[in-house]
Parts: C-alpha cells; sequence; structure tokens
C-alpha cells in the first residue's frame, strides 16, 4: 500500500508531505493543486516509464525555477522487495523519480542539462547497494540498485482521469481493472483439464470463423499486401523474406483476451462501449469495480481523478459505498480527488486531506493528526454515521472558505434568508452554511474544521428555560436544562473561542414567537422573516451571518473573524 507521498518544486507543490490510507481523498476548491497531487504518483507509479517527457520544462517546476531539483518520492509500507544474486532480500521503503540539472559536463551532457533519475530508497532515504554478479575471482559485484519492471510491477496503481473513457481498463491496458480480473481466466485458458485446453478448441474455431470471413474480395486484399510486403523487404535484403505472411486478424488465438471489448447493446443497435457517451462509459465503469469488489481479490492500489464525473447523485453514492468497501476489506487502496460532497464525508475524516492555495502561494495539505483530535472524533463518529448518510450536503464545509455550523434546516435558511436580505452571496463568496443534523452533532464539526484549519463559527439555540410550574414540570425543565448547559458547554470547548459561537435565547423559533413543537418549522421561520426589517430579526442570527461574510484577514492572525456587534458585547457579559 501507498503510504505516503513528499512533492519537492513540483508547479504548485513547492514542499509537502502526505500521509495517505485505505482510503484517501484530496478534497478542496479548482486550482488548489489535487490533480497536480494525483498526477505525482502518476508519473512514479503509472503505466508510462518516468522521463524528461513525464514533464514540462521549466513550465512543471515551481515557479519555472528548473535550478532546484524536483523530486516525486512514493513511500510503501509494508516495503517493497528486491533478492540479489547472494539470496539476500533488500527491502525497498519508496520510489523517488528526481529530476534536476546537471552541475557539471559530462560525456553525454553539458553543465545545465537536464535529466531524471528513477531511484529505490530503502528505509533511510538511499539507494541499497545490492549484488549483482560474479567476478572471475568469484567474489561478488556489487552495485547500486537500480528500478526494474519486475520491482515497480509490486507498485502497480491503477490510474483512472477525469475523462472516465471505457478504454482505460479495457485488458490490453497494462495494470488494467479487466486486465486483473481475467488474468485468473487467462491462466486457466491454456491449461488442459481432463482433455484439450480451451486455447486449442479456441484457435480451431478462430481458424474456421476467419476462413468463412475471408471472401474472394479478401482473399485478394490480402494476397497484394502480403506479396507487395515481401517484395519490399526483399529490397532490404531480409533473409527471412519467404517465412513471412500478412493476412488479416481480429485476435490472437494464444491471447484472445487482450482483443476482448465491452459491448453495449441497446435495442438493435450493438456498439463498443468506448464509442459511447462519457455518462454510459462511467456506468460501465462502475460495474468494472463492482466486478473487482465480488470478484477480483486484492488489486492493489487506485487513483481516481473525480470519481463523481458524469455520475447523477443516486450513481454517485452507490459508487462512493462501492470503494470505500474495497477499501475497508483490504482488497483495494483508493486515492481520489473530488468537488462532491457524497464523496466527501467528513464521518470519515481519518480520509480528508484539504487541499488548498492561496492566490500566489503554493499549495497546503491539511488533515487531522493530533492525537487527542482523532480519538475526540472517533469516539462522536458512530453516533453520526447515519445521521449523516441521508444529507451529503454537510461535506460542503469541506468545500468553503468559510463555514457556519448550525443546528437543523430551519436555522439553515434562516441565515441564508438574512444572507439575502443584507446582501451577501453566499455562493459568489465561496461561504457555506451547514446544517448538522442536531446540537449534539455541532461540536463533532466544529473540531473537524479546527483540525483541518477551516475557519468556522457556529450559531445555536442556548435551549435554557425558566423553571416555572408545577414541581413535576419544575423538575422536567430543571432537567433539560442541564442537559442543554452541558451541550452548550461541549459547543464552546470544540470552538475554542467565544467569538465564534452565536447563542440565541432560548431558541430561535421561540425568538420568532414560534412554538417549539410547532409542525414544518423552515417554512414558519421563514414567514415570520419576511418582511421584517433586518433590525427586528434576531440579532444573534444577523451577527452570526455578517461574521460569517466578514474577511478574516481584517481581524489580523485570527482563525475567525471578530465581532463587535452589540449582541456579541450582549453575549460576553
Amino acid at each position: 500500500m501507498i503510504t505516503g507521498l513528499v512533492c519537492e518544486n513540483y508547479r504548485s507543490l513547492k514542499r509537502i508531505e502526505i500521509p495517505l490510507g485505505p482510503l484517501t481523498a484530496m478534497v478542496g476548491p479548482n486550482g488548489s493543486g489535487k490533480t497536480t497531487i494525483l498526477k505525482s504518483i502518476g508519473i512514479v507509479l503509472g503505466q508510462a516509464w518516468p522521463t524528461l517527457r513525464s514533464f514540462h520544462i521549466p513550465g512543471d517546476f515551481t515557479a519555472y525555477d528548473s535550478d532546484k531539483d524536483l523530486v516525486l518520492r512514493v513511500e510503501f509500507g509494508p516495503p517493497l522487495t528486491f533478492e540479489d544474486t547472494l539470496g539476500k532480500t533488500h527491502e525497498i521503503a519508496a520510489l523517488q523519480v528526481r529530476c534536476a540539472a546537471y552541475k557539471r559536463r559530462t560525456k553525454r551532457a553539458e553543465a545545465g542539462d537536464m535529466h531524471v533519475d528513477f531511484s529505490p530508497l530503502d528505509a533511510g532515504g538511499d539507494v541499497p547497494m545490492v549484488a549483482v554478479g560474479w567476478e572471475s575471482t568469484r567474489r561478488p559485484m556489487f552495485r547500486p540498485l537500480t528500478v526494474s519492471s519486475g520491482l515497480r510491477e509490486q507498485a502497480l496503481a491503477l490510474f483512472i482521469d477525469h475523462r472516465r473513457s471505457v478504454v482505460q481498463h479495457l485488458p490490453a491496458v497494462r495494470g488494467s481493472a479487466l486486465g486483473r480480473l481475467l488474468e485468473p481466466a487467462r491462466r486457466e485458458f491454456g491449461r488442459a483439464n481432463g482433455g484439450a485446453a480451451p486455447r486449442v478448441e479456441f484457435e480451431r474455431r478462430y481458424e474456421a470463423a476467419m476462413e468463412t470471413l475471408r471472401t474472394p474480395r479478401v482473399k485478394h486484399i490480402e494476397q497484394t499486401i502480403s506479396e507487395t510486403t515481401k517484395r519490399s523487404l526483399g529490397f532490404l535484403g531480409s533473409r527471412a523474406m519467404r517465412s513471412i505472411d500478412v493476412s488479416f486478424g481480429i485476435a490472437d488465438p494464444a491471447n484472445p483476451f487482450n482483443d476482448l471489448r465491452i459491448m453495449y447493446r441497446e435495442g438493435g443497435l450493438l456498439l463498443p462501449a468506448e464509442e459511447l457517451g462519457l455518462g454510459v462509459q462511467s456506468a460501465i465503469v462502475v460495474g468494472v469495480f463492482e466486478a473487482l469488489r465480488q470478484l477480483g481479490g486484492p488489486i492493489g492500489s487506485v487513483v481516481i481523478e473525480e470519481p463523481e464525473m458524469y455520475l447523477h447523485p443516486q450513481a454517485q453514492r452507490y459508487f462512493y459505498r462501492l470503494l470505500a468497501e474495497l477499501a475497508e476489506r483490504g482488497d483495494a487502496q483508493v486515492i481520489y480527488s473530488t468537488h462532491s460532497p457524497i464523496f466527501a464525508d467528513a464521518t470519515r475524516f481519518e480520509s480528508i486531506r484539504l487541499v488548498r492555495r492561496e492566490p500566489g502561494e503554493s499549495t497546503s495539505v491539511s488533515f487531522v493528526s493530533s492525537p487527542e483530535d482523532q480519538e475526540y472524533l472517533n469516539g462522536r463518529r458512530k453516533g453520526l454515521k447515519l445521521l449523516t448518510s441521508f444529507d451529503p450536503t454537510r461535506g460542503e464545509m469541506l468545500f468553503a472558505r468559510r463555514v457556519l455550523l448550525v443546528e437543523g434546516p430551519g436555522d439553515q435558511v434562516a441565515a441564508r434568508y438574512v444572507a439575502t436580505e443584507i446582501g451577501l452571496d453566499l455562493d459568489a463568496e465561496d461561504l457555506a452554511v451547514v446544517a448538522c443534523g442536531a446540537k449534539s452533532a455541532i461540536p463533532f464539526f466544529a473540531r473537524t474544521c479546527a483540525a483541518l484549519g477551516i475557519p468556522f463559527l457556529v450559531m445555536h439555540d442556548e435551549d435554557v428555560r425558566p423553571e416555572t410550574g408545577d414541581e413535576e414540570r419544575v423538575k422536567k425543565i430543571r432537567d433539560e436544562n442541564r442537559k442543554a448547559e452541558a451541550e452548550n458547554r461541549e459547543i464552546l470547548a470544540a470552538a475554542l473561542d467565544v467569538e465564534r459561537v452565536f447563542v440565541l435565547r432560548p431558541s430561535l423559533e421561540e425568538e420568532l414567537g414560534i412554538s417549539r413543537n410547532a409542525s414544518d418549522k423552515p417554512r414558519r421561520i421563514i414567514g415570520e422573516l419576511r418582511g421584517r426589517d433586518v433590525s427586528a430579526m434576531p440579532g444573534d442570527l444577523v451577527s452570526a451571518v455578517q461574521a460569517l461574510g466578514t474577511d478574516p484577514s481584517s481581524a489580523g492572525d485570527a482563525p475567525a473573524p471578530s465581532n463587535g456587534s452589540e449582541a456579541s458585547q450582549d453575549r460576553k457579559k
């Protein structure tokens, strides 16, 4: 499994180190560097061998500075292995590609010419010395280990770009999904089982089918091409001219699996899948992964760019669950970039890598790394999974510039309505109002935002009411107040700063004159807000939305905007 990625001086990745797990989601806005991160893995482990052609020079160097080395290193756990001629096993902790300029003139190049080194590294970051043969004195010869095809095959990764083409998965493509699925069938094909091998029967039927296809015109074309080819080769002095023949063919009878194609039939129309629209091709790719899940067994690492592309929401949810299950069962490591809240599941906080890049700056990547944060979030995750599984929009907080966390949909529509009334375009400003689903869920999302460095605010009901009425009622209210006060303290602790927290007393509904038990609260809330002047709306509701629209840079280095509103001053008192 790929356990880490280190990039230096590659495009916007001036210097990053990213830990990678069984399921890893690169989340962030356009232009932040997500695709560059996936591409860096592809250069080291993809189908093409890394060479100078893998780079655009100087365009792929950070700030076009090709005087500094460009380094891409992929780390593994457990390590790859190599056995030398002495039978000694060497552990390879990483494969590294370095693109750099020669420092001095060599036999092959001038100083300043670019070259690419592809190196295996041990746990200490060095290229191991290995026995490669024997001298005439029968003493072993040692040389630095180089990356061989066999070593790279151990770390082969399957890459799927945003085009989502079926062609990427056909059996002839190195490392493809269908190639891996069909490999056991390929081995069985040439093996006899109480009789002739299936390949023998296939070759017989193949030749019969091809003979049927060879009409007189086809035979004439074949003969003309063949004789002309022989004559031309004869001019070149080819000694093998007499044994050469040229003819039409559809498949290699010894290995027909490489020529298999996925065909799409609709009514009486039969088409190769690669000729269909990308929406249909994406659906077929999902089917390939379902086959991998059911039949494939361990398949190594899969790197996907925007798996949500061309899929409607239900298909996105299905594909996300499928990929998550592959990772959880250990059948595949899945690394992907996404713009979809469905694929950015905050309850799987350990999988999130938040990729950001400020204008003029290099890319930064944040993730939940503190053991205290991990323990806290892990303890609260179980109760939130069912809550969030039906509403993936909470993942929007991972894409926003700033976030206002609220309890439920009523608070969410109220905040969005106030934003419209004060002239704040939330979508244009890349701001999000996220309904956490329940007051008790706010600390989880607040702690997640804090751990990932997402600027956030919180708005919630105080839910503390006067203890009046008969003895039984007073006892009930007191118990409810104690529970509410405990929740309020937990929210404040998770928010880390009182300036981030806006409290509606005793609740938004009651400030608007709506019963606590009223049905259809979102509609009732909007009905009460509509027609009111902003000054007549609940103060902390307005202050929370105004603070969300405040540029944090105006408050120095503070992670959340400073709030000097009257409501905020009342809250601190």
